[in-house]
């Protein structure tokens, strides 16, 4: 095994790692994390949302979504807001809008739930 792919398990390691220490103790009841920009929507898994918001903060709160993995149309259970905000009506599915969103606001994301944010410019994402 080469230097490098060794490098790449370790860092996989590292951030399962990090992933079951800031899930640790939380209610499974989010089984899924809705992000909306544009009105296109983005469906992540609790881990792969963790692993998006961890590359944001180490990005400074720069942050990408592909259109290629956007949703072809919008759930039913995520609606539309009178403030032109997108809600889930379902408490198993989480919706979050974040169009102009700052580092301070990609790390309240993960502290809000007792998490610990990783250090800037850090791991492998």
């Amino acid at each position: 095994m080469t230097s490098e792919k060794l490098k790449r398990l370790f860092a996989r390691c590292v951030d399962d790692a990090q992933f079951k220490l800031w899930n640790k103790g939380k209610p499974q009841e989010v089984r899924f994390v809705y992000a909306c920009e544009f009105g296109v929507v983005w469906k992540f898994t609790p881990k792969a949302w963790w692993q998006f918001v961890t590359k944001a903060i180490r990005n400074h709160g720069a942050h990408d979504f592909l259109l290629s993995s956007a949703m072809r149309s919008r759930p039913k259970h995520i609606i539309k807001g009178p403030d032109n905000i997108f809600y889930s009506s379902d408490d198993t599915m989480r919706c979050v809008n974040p169009l102009n969103w700052n580092i301070e606001n990609w790390t309240d994301e993960l502290t809000r739930t007792g998490g610990t944010p990783p250090i800037a410019g850090s791991g492998t994402l």
